[in-house]
């Protein structure tokens, strides 16, 4: 996530409407370890979790980060298109 989130096409996406939270996967807080256990076969970091903000799951993944998939995700977010899915 590191170099996805500065990407200068994602970056303005997420100053438009998320929250960033980093989690300990060691000793992850309840609501983010409910949120993570809706990631379909969630087995590698990074955990990529979308949620509302009444903390309703609304996408998430596990493993490798693709910028442009990630970017399809917060353009779909920020359309209001989304539908819970696996993919980030």
């Amino acid at each position: 996530m590191q170099g996805v989130v500065p990407h200068p096409e994602i970056a303005p996406l997420l100053q438009r409407g998320f929250v960033a939270l980093a989690s300990d996967c060691d000793d992850p807080e309840e609501p983010v370890e409910l949120l993570a256990g809706q990631i379909e076969d969630a087995y590698m970091l990074p955990f990529v979790i979308f949620a509302s903000p009444e903390g309703r799951f609304l996408a998430g993944a596990s493993g490798a980060v693709n910028p442009l998939t990630f970017k399809r995700r917060l353009e779909q977010l920020l359309g209001g298109t989304s539908t819970p899915s696996s993919a980030p």
